[in-house]
């Protein structure tokens, strides 16, 4: 069920670097052109094919005009006391982490008299989209409302399907707690087209399957969006006195998510190698749910591989091409050797009682990560991701002499004759 791939040997590098480059295929075209009739009918028409769309998609029969509701409405909702606990405690956490992400911009004049002003504003709007389709995910719901809010956004407008809305006494209270007042039901593309064209949100940002991931590229031209996501992922750099059993539940944990989902070790040991494969297939068997079952199978089976490395140093090398979301660090030595994987990682988690699972609920910072190898050139979400930054310029009269013939012969070289003039007029 889950190879070991020795990248001692040519054959195990290829193989890795087939898994690698799997990661990083070319955009989904299929699921592109099949949804977008709806996404550009929702967008240029608005609510009335939405509602079409959440009967047909959704399954649930909403008038144009309730596609919009307000959670604080309703009577008092009763929930688990357990729950309410440890969503509060996440939320704090997650708070108190995001709080230190605030920028403050800044003001300075230079050598010349030129006055400079950069400071950072809150979008006006945004859109969290909150997965429902097998389950109310509070995490999501979390992570996309509590740093647009530390950013001081005035309006976030939550999108989830409508079933998972009505069926969930958990979600529309935790949608009070948080004092989101606007709520689209709506899912899936239609549900991300909805965000632009009926609640008009200024940026999307929130997870989903592969057919709100490419509703999100197709509007990223008309609103901001978050960052590119795929199937979740997760790389564990394992020195050989890391525990087999911890390994395991790691992999599984990741290989949980989704048959897509990708879960890597790359260690110097094959002893830790073989007892990881032994653990990984003994511990799938243990849970209850055959569908469970099925789908980690699949995962591990598909995106999944144990890769030894000559070195602990040549693991995390490897690592830091990689790009991968999560990136776990387990054992002494690989504990040493892997600090700088944060680099390049999405999310770096170091030590054994690390578990990406933290990461995702309660640890403090944003568990929406970049996928597929986007890590190189993108970060996590976090508060500046809902903030624009304003910018002044002001050249007083002395300035403008100083530096204005230098623009005039710019303009004039590149043949801008009107540019040209009107620096020179501000010289005579």
């Amino acid at each position: 069920m889950l190879r070991i791939l020795d990248a001692r040997t040519a054959k195990g590098r290829r193989d890795l670097e087939g898994i690698l480059s799997k990661r990083r295929g070319a955009p989904d075209f299929e699921t592109l052109r099949e949804i977008l009739p709806v996404v550009e009918e929702v967008l240029r028409k608005g609510p009335k094919p939405l509602a079409r769309f959440v009967r047909r998609f959704d399954g649930v029969s909403l008038p144009p005009k309730k596609l919009l509701v307000d959670p604080a409405r309703g009577p008092a909702l009763k929930v688990d006391p357990k729950f309410v606990r440890a969503f509060r405690l996440a939320r704090r956490r997650i708070e108190s982490y995001h709080r230190q992400q605030r920028p403050s911009g800044f003001s300075f004049r230079d050598s010349v008299g030129v006055r400079f002003v950069e400071k950072p504003f809150p979008l006006e709007s945004v859109g969290v989209y909150v997965p429902g389709g097998r389950a109310f995910y509070p995490s999501s719901l979390l992570m996309g409302a509590i740093p647009a809010q530390v950013a001081g956004v005035p309006r976030i407008v939550v999108a989830t399907p409508p079933r998972a809305y009505l069926a969930s006494a958990e979600l529309r209270w935790a949608l009070r707690e948080l004092g989101i007042r606007e709520v689209l039901l709506a899912g899936g593309a239609h549900g991300i087209a909805g965000l632009v064209s009926v609640a008009g949100c200024a940026k999307i940002v929130g997870p989903g399957n592969r057919f709100v991931a490419a509703a999100t590229h197709l509007v990223s031209g008309l609103v901001s969006v978050d960052l590119p996501a795929g199937p979740s992922e997760v790389l564990i750099v394992a020195s050989g006195d890391a525990r087999a059993d911890l390994v395991a539940a790691d992999l599984l944990a990741q290989a949980e998510h989704d048959p897509d989902a990708v879960g890597l070790v790359f260690t110097n040991s094959e002893r830790l190698a073989r007892a990881v494969a032994r653990e990984t297939a003994a511990e799938v068997e243990t849970f209850p749910e055959k569908s469970v079952r099925a789908v980690m199978r699949a995962s591990l089976r598909r995106n999944g591989a144990i890769v030894v490395f000559p070195g602990i140093d040549e693991a995390v090398s490897a690592g830091l091409r990689a790009a991968v979301e999560h990136v776990q660090v387990m054992g002494k030595s690989a504990e040493r050797a892997g600090r700088g994987l944060v680099a390049t990682a999405g999310a770096l988690f170091l030590g054994s009682t690390t578990p990406t699972a933290f990461g995702d609920y309660v640890a403090g910072p944003n568990h929406v990560l970049p996928t597929g190898g986007a890590a190189r050139s993108f970060s996590g979400l976090s508060v500046r991701d809902f903030l624009r930054w304003g910018r002044s310029i002001e050249v007083p009269p002395r300035a403008a002499r100083r530096i204005g013939p230098a623009a005039a012969t710019l303009a004039r070289f590149e043949g801008l004759v009107a540019h040209e003039r009107s620096v020179l007029r501000r010289l005579s």
